[in-house]
């Protein structure tokens, strides 16, 4: 279960996130500029960031361990 992306970034954990934290999204989605920044916003959907199409939902990058998100980085905690 990956924590850390291949330059050793962690990733967010779920956990660690709530509405108005600032997160930065790789270059892995499709909907959104890769390395942009995104504020996590909430729903009733649950937890989710603005992307080209509407909403894009965290929970569908947790990882198998259900902590990590994959693709979704901390600001304060990216380098």
């Amino acid at each position: 279960m990956p924590t850390h992306d291949i330059q050793n970034r962690p990733y967010a954990r779920l956990s660690q996130l709530k509405p108005g934290d600032i997160v930065i999204v790789d270059d892995g989605f499709t909907c959104m500029t890769a390395w942009s920044e995104k504020e996590i916003r909430t729903g009733d959907c649950g937890l989710y960031i603005e992307c080209e199409k509407g909403i894009h939902t965290i929970d569908g990058q947790l990882d198998i361990d259900g902590a990590a998100l994959i693709g979704i980085y901390r600001k304060e905690d990216f380098q």
